[in-house]
């Protein structure tokens, strides 16, 4: 495989008509009420902030001034935070420009009657094309498909993509099911698509749901060309008491050689930042005992993990994982610390090869779990990808 060198120009780009007006109501945006600030000049001054830009026309491009999916969650929690509009990050691939999201914030304001909305969508990524659509399967609890914006052009402007949003369900509510999830899902696909081949590709926890979409599929006759399943592991693989072993072992002799490589002054740093880490919850304890015993306030402990990685690992291990007749394309990442040094037989992210009666092909790609999406390793597996859906998408 090539190596990919990827050069960024930036290009300077004259004031627009109005700036110093448009910069003026930026600042006196963030001495007033947002509500009694326009819009465009409140929008204007947070994406100067995120994207550290000493100016920002109304019309500017969000993904061309260097937007990306983790400025866009900032951004869109600062607009539920001061409008109450809470906003899929899908809304930036047509909401791209100040003057744009404005009016989707005004408009979501002005709702006083919300129709109640479907707990998931299905959003075009790059909708134009006269090749079978590709569809992704997110991870993240499949909250937004932002994430693969990047890769869905490189494949090309004749390659259709969609991607599925699902909503986080309430904190006394559940998640789907992944067999009732990949049912719904496969409504909007059919009726998008009514017949094969159909290419699907699951990222991380949507491995699962890409998984059983095909599954379903095959059962009902209809033919699956490409089935992608990128970085999802199943904790129950492997299923054995020694393959369990093996897997803690590989792991422990892979960390300890990782920190004895460090030499001796990273052994040191090491050590310092252990021991700062243990003396810190030491002084906690002591502090929340003299607290106890003195009747103050008590410091309250370390944030606990995640309610929703929870309801996410139940649903998982509700799914009973079952044979697929077809064949699946397994995509590591290399890098992935909790997998490095963990041999193919027990890696719990090739679990799917062993279920695909039809074979499997591993694909390895460097970088960490999210690096596969971000530049300069996503030029790789666009091509990659794009190689294999070439044969399968043609009409």
């Amino acid at each position: 495989m090539k190596d990919s060198r990827i050069t960024e120009i930036g290009t300077v780009v004259p004031a627009p008509e109005g700036y110093e007006e448009t910069r003026a109501s930026t600042q006196i945006a963030h001495k007033t009420d947002a509500s009694e600030a326009g819009v465009e000049a409140v929008l204007a001054g947070w994406w100067q902030e995120l994207l550290l830009l000493d100016h920002v026309g109304f019309d500017d491009d969000f993904f061309e001034l260097g937007g990306h999916s983790l400025l866009g969650v900032q951004l869109f929690a600062k607009v539920k935070e001061t409008y109450g509009v809470d906003l899929a990050l899908s809304t930036l691939f047509d909401a791209r420009t100040i003057r744009l999201l404005a009016e989707v914030i005004r408009q979501d304001r002005k709702s006083s009657v919300a129709e109640p909305e479907s707990w998931f969508k299905l959003v075009p990524i790059q909708p134009e094309g006269s090749r079978a659509p590709l569809f992704w399967i997110p991870g993240g609890n499949g909250t937004s498909v932002l994430a693969f914006r990047q890769v869905s052009q490189l494949l090309g402007s004749d390659q259709p993509v969609y991607g599925f949003e699902a909503k986080m369900p309430e904190p006394d509510q559940e998640f789907q099911g992944i067999v009732e999830r990949s049912t719904q899902f496969l409504t909007k696909v059919k009726a998008l698509q009514p017949d094969g081949p159909y290419a699907l590709v699951g990222f991380c926890g949507g491995g699962y749901t890409a998984f059983e979409m095909a599954r379903q599929l095959a059962a009902e006759g209809k033919e699956v060309g490409f089935l992608g399943i990128i970085e999802c592991a199943d904790d129950r693989h492997p299923a054995t008491f020694a393959g369990k072993a093996r897997f803690r072992l590989e792991r422990a002799v892979w960390r300890i050689q990782r920190l004895l490589g460090r030499g001796p002054k990273g052994l040191t740093q090491w050590a310092v930042e252990r021991a700062s880490s243990f003396a810190q919850g030491i002084s906690l304890r002591i502090r929340r005992i003299m607290a106890r015993l003195l009747g103050r306030p008590i410091p309250p402990l370390p944030a606990g993990p995640v309610d929703m990685f929870e309801k996410a690992r139940r649903i998982v291990a509700r799914y009973a994982l079952e044979t697929y007749p077809g064949k699946a394309v397994v995509i590591l990442s290399n890098d992935t610390y909790y997998f490095c040094g963990v041999s193919p037989s027990v890696d719990p992210r090739l679990v799917w090869c062993k279920l695909a009666q039809g074979g499997s092909e591993v694909l390895r790609m460097p970088g960490d779990h999210m690096d596969i999406l971000e530049a300069p390793i996503v030029y790789q597996f666009a091509e990659e990808l794009k190689r294999r859906l070439e044969p399968v998408t043609a009409r």
